[in-house]
């Protein structure tokens, strides 16, 4: 490898000046903003390595690798500085020479000379600072100093610092920091005089590994490099010494950004190394005036630099030399793997400034974007009517502005429209039957919810998988994981690794399964609001309020809803599930007591009450609440819902489906009855019931609430009064309820 090395630093000096040529300016900008655009693509991917050099920490006022030199220079004799050899070729021996003059013990003058050039107490500068806000999968420095790890972001935290071979042996980490060149706190560690380079491999040999390993899958963005700096080109050789090796085609590509424009010969010198310059000359005034940079940023290159970086981190500025549309399709188009894309995975791709969703209005606070997305949603093929519709968003709406009423794009096919009516309508055996020629997912879906073995549904949706698709990938393993009971700790693993964490649109996935704190917390807050407008002595005066508290509320319960359903996920029975609605089923409730403000129950309002609460906390909290009745949208509906039930009850004896039944009873009874609906809630609910508790003893203390109010709630005909009659007095029955207040009066009853 000596011999390797001389010979590629030979090649590296050969090259003495960089001639400058005239360029076709807008060809120039589209580069930038394709390496922009390739970045961000590969940071989303975790993907991106930044290589930073000493023109970044020059801005902190430490001295480029070349003014190094010439200070090192300074402490040589005056008859080798009255030679002026300051050019490539003897860059790296001036150090060299230093160090061999040195005749202290252990070269400790020749150290201690580095130490006073390169060591500083000078603060992190605003670029040290972006760096980590752009969160590249690793850092790479070819600077000494200690700049990088004193910036105050706080994703410094991700980072462990690895300044030799001995720190990868004992840190691990998805995400390090590695001073390639050593550290000033330890002189010896540093790489500066030509041995050093050409003995790199042999002494460096487990960080020059783990930086080649990037090689395979990563993007790296080259910042404070000038085009002859021996870093870069050693950099730059390896890639281009291993492509040729192994012949490797199509690569990511890595970008050097620079403000000194490259003749059209280097530019093709290194594109044959799968590098682009990019030449911050070419931003345009926009991007400078809109920046927002720092003071402290004085030189041009600095400044010009922190505005290109900035690009990368924020949508809004980059957007204004960007097509909104082509933008949108890029970030969106992932999204649409999804049978149903959350809100939240929707406003994560793209910046589109403060908003919120109510009901099925996004509400944008930013007039300016609101204006720019209209002529976006007139055309109906690009990516972003499509992404809106299967996340549920109807209308655009900003203050002052005409509403954007999206286009009315189908989300779902009329095979999985006939499985979710089935599925609303409670009925099973409908479902059975169309699932038969259903998809595998939906066929692991609603399978698992009929009892059905779902292990040739789950072979079927993984051999139709695309492999390259992330997103589908995601879901089918978490229906596997559902339906198979696999280990909770396996799925947390999962989607605790770091290429999960940081691929786009899979934010609220990852959510159901690992924490849904911040969701609830903020539907607890909506909740608490809603009850105190709703304490106030006229509520009616709050209407509008009251409404748009609740649409937020609304908006995330039917979005969780219908990205269960649609994306296939078997959440029914889930604790994750009735933790993350029972918030919303709350404020449901509490708004019923509101007059001015109430709104009508469809069949998903209904679905969400009866499926994903507890009949007991549903009954504590209509204690709580006091609704004036449940508006149904269709009161016949919800009775013709609770009937099909009932008869699905009694063909599949499946005791889950008892919880529903109760809550339906409860929400159909806080409406007054007449006596020919009560009987009719008996006449079904009662031999449903009955013909699990023949089967399922161990559920009746559950059920038992729902029992009691359909023998005792009114007065007729009671079904199977017998067999009820018989099977409560069983002393096994007698010790699971004779606990229950109402179960003396239900004998009683039954006796009659």
């Amino acid at each position: 490898m000596r011999g390797f090395g001389r010979v590629f630093l030979m090649r590296v000096f050969s090259c003495r000046r960089i001639i400058k040529a005239a360029t076709n300016k807008e060809g120039d900008r589209m580069d930038w903003i394709h390496s922009v655009r390739a970045i961000q693509r590969a940071q989303a991917k975790n993907q991106l390595v930044i290589f930073v050099g000493s023109g970044v920490s020059a801005n902190s006022g430490l001295p480029t690798w070349k003014q190094m030199i010439r200070q090192i220079a300074q402490k040589l004799p005056a008859d080798f500085n009255s030679d002026a050899p300051f050019n490539p070729e003897v860059y790296l021996r001036i150090p060299e020479y230093l160090y061999e003059q040195d005749t202290s013990p252990d070269h400790v003058d020749y150290y201690r000379t580095i130490t006073e050039i390169l060591a500083s107490d000078a603060p992190a500068n605003p670029i040290d600072e972006l760096i980590f806000e752009i969160r590249p999968h690793h850092i790479v420095t070819t600077n000494v100093d200690d700049l990088l790890e004193r910036a105050q972001s706080l994703n410094t935290r991700l980072y462990a610092v690895v300044s030799q071979d001995a720190d990868l042996l004992s840190v691990s980490s998805d995400r390090y920091l590695i001073k390639m060149h050593g550290d000033i706190k330890d002189p010896r560690t540093v790489v500066v005089k030509e041995s050093d380079y050409l003995d790199y491999e042999q002494n460096h040999p487990l960080v020059s590994t783990f930086i080649r390993s990037l090689l395979i899958n990563h993007t790296f963005l080259f910042i404070g490099y000038s085009l002859n700096d021996y870093n870069l080109n050693l950099i730059l050789n390896w890639i281009n010494f291993f492509r040729k090796q192994h012949q490797v085609k199509g690569r990511p590509q890595n970008f050097l950004v620079q403000t000194k424009t490259p003749s059209r010969y280097e530019v093709r010198r290194l594109a044959s190394r799968n590098l682009s310059v990019v030449d911050l000359n070419t931003l345009p005034d926009v991007i400078l005036g809109r920046a927002p940079i720092p003071p402290s940023l004085t030189a041009a290159f600095g400044r010009r630099l922190y505005a290109y970086l900035r690009c990368i981190t924020d949508d809004r500025l980059f957007q204004h030399v960007l097509s909104l549309a082509d933008t949108l399709d890029e970030r969106l188009t992932p999204l649409l793997t999804y049978g149903r894309i959350a809100a939240d995975d929707l406003l994560n791709a793209f910046d589109f400034g403060p908003s919120e969703v109510v009901y099925t209005t996004l509400i944008l606070k930013d007039p300016e974007m609101f204006r720019r997305l209209r002529p976006v949603f007139a055309d109906r093929r690009a990516a972003a009517p499509a992404a809106f519709a299967k996340a549920g968003i109807q209308t655009l709406a900003c203050a002052g502005e005409t509403p954007i009423t999206l286009p009315d794009l189908p989300a779902r096919s009329d095979e999985e429209t006939i499985l979710l009516r089935d599925y609303l309508g409670n009925r099973y055996l409908d479902l059975q039957d169309d699932l038969e020629t259903a998809s595998p997912a939906a066929q692991i879906d609603y399978g698992h919810l009929l009892g059905h073995d779902p292990a040739a549904a789950v072979a079927a949706d993984a051999e139709a998988l695309d492999p390259s698709d992330t997103i589908a990938w995601l879901l089918h393993t978490l229906r596997a994981h559902l339906v198979e009971r696999r280990s909770a700790a396996d799925l947390s693993r999962l989607f605790s690794a770091e290429w999960v964490r940081t691929q786009p649109g899979t934010g609220f996935l990852r959510q159901l399964f690992q924490s849904t704190a911040t969701d609830q917390f903020a539907m607890m807050t909506d909740r608490d609001r809603l009850e105190d407008r709703l304490r106030a002595a006229h509520p009616e005066d709050d209407a509008r309020v009251i409404r748009h508290i609740y649409g937020r509320l609304s908006a995330r319960a039917r979005g969780y809803w219908f990205f269960i359903r649609d994306n296939h996920l078997p959440f029914d029975a889930s604790t994750n599930a009735q933790a993350y609605l029972k918030y919303a089923i709350q404020g449901m409730l509490c708004l019923a007591g509101s007059p001015g403000a109430a709104r009508s129950w469809d069949d998903v309002d209904v679905d969400i009450v009866t499926k994903f609460a507890k009949p007991r906390e549903l009954t504590r909290w209509f204690a709580r609440y006091r609704p004036k009745g449940i508006p149904f949208a269709d009161r016949g509906r919800a009775f013709a819902i609770f009937d099909n039930l009932c008869a699905s009850v009694m063909a599949f004896r499946d005791p889950r489906w008892l919880d529903p039944l109760s809550n339906l009873v409860t929400l159909i009874s806080a409406n007054p009855l007449s006596l020919g609906e009560a009987q009719r809630l008996r006449e079904a609910g009662l031999p449903a019931v009955l013909s699990v508790l023949i089967r399922h003893p161990e559920r009746a203390a559950g059920v038992f609430p729902t029992v009691a109010r359909l023998i005792c709630g009114q007065p007729g005909k009671i079904p199977n009064k017998g067999r009820w009659l018989a099977l409560l007095t069983q002393t096994d029955f007698e010790k699971r309820l004779g606990k229950f207040p109402e179960y003396a009066a239900v004998i009683d009853t039954l006796k009659s």
